[in-house]
């Protein structure tokens, strides 16, 4: 691993998935990036602190496209792609612009996140995203507050007002972006039909997956 290049763009499914940065607001109880050693299926995630430029980023990108082209640029990494608000906007922006060829500028781009991007910026940074994100899959997992603090380990900052704040990214991002998707972890603790409830009346479409180890697809 140590001799590995640290891996910034990897395929997987029909996309290409962009690691912008390892930080985190959270500790997931699900997250693998310790148990697999920084490792996703081969590609080595650990930055070392050497997080990309947007231009890296889009480089990259026109690279793999032109290997073969992908279905969507999906930011998700072993980290929360808000903690680098600006260069994901700018990443996103660079494609709309035509700034990316032979990236197609209508290219579907999906965000993958926590959904803890209001508290850490504080403010709604979702206006910021129209017309640059088409799909939001905003890790969720109960819909329970305490449940979520036990799951999700946010750190302290985010602990207290975390979980409304993510309901609150949902309820913004499915009033303003073409897809929204609350995501639970399945397991025997989730209350499902609570969860869907609750996904529902904050206007997002719901998907239940299993956990990564076992994951096929998305």
């Amino acid at each position: 691993m140590e001799n590995k290049k640290p891996v910034i763009v990897y395929r997987y499914g029909s996309g290409l998935y962009v690691n912008l940065t390892n930080r985190c607001p959270t500790a997931c109880v699900f997250c693998v990036k310790n148990a697999w050693k920084m490792d996703y299926r081969g590609s080595d995630l650990d930055l070392r602190g050497a997080e990309p430029a947007p231009a890296e980023v889009l480089a990259l990108a026109k690279t793999e496209w032109a290997a073969g082209p992908f279905s969507e640029l999906v930011f998700c990494g072993y980290g929360e792609p808000t903690m680098r608000l600006e260069a994901l906007l700018a990443c996103a922006r660079l494609i709309r612009n035509g700034r990316a060829e032979p990236v197609p500028k209508d290219l579907r781009i999906r965000l993958n996140t926590n959904g803890l991007a209001n508290a850490v910026w504080g403010r709604n940074v979702v206006p910021e995203m129209k017309g640059l994100i088409d799909s939001v899959h905003v890790s969720l997992n109960t819909s329970d507050p305490e449940q979520w603090r036990a799951v999700m380990r946010p750190l302290e900052p985010w602990a207290a007002t975390g979980f409304e704040k993510v309901k609150e990214f949902i309820r913004e991002a499915a009033l303003l972006l073409p897809e929204t998707v609350a995501t639970a972890v399945e397991g025997p603790a989730l209350d499902a039909a609570a969860f869907r409830a609750l996904a529902e009346k904050l206007g997002a479409e719901v998907r239940l997956r299993p956990r990564l180890e076992t994951e096929a697809g998305k």
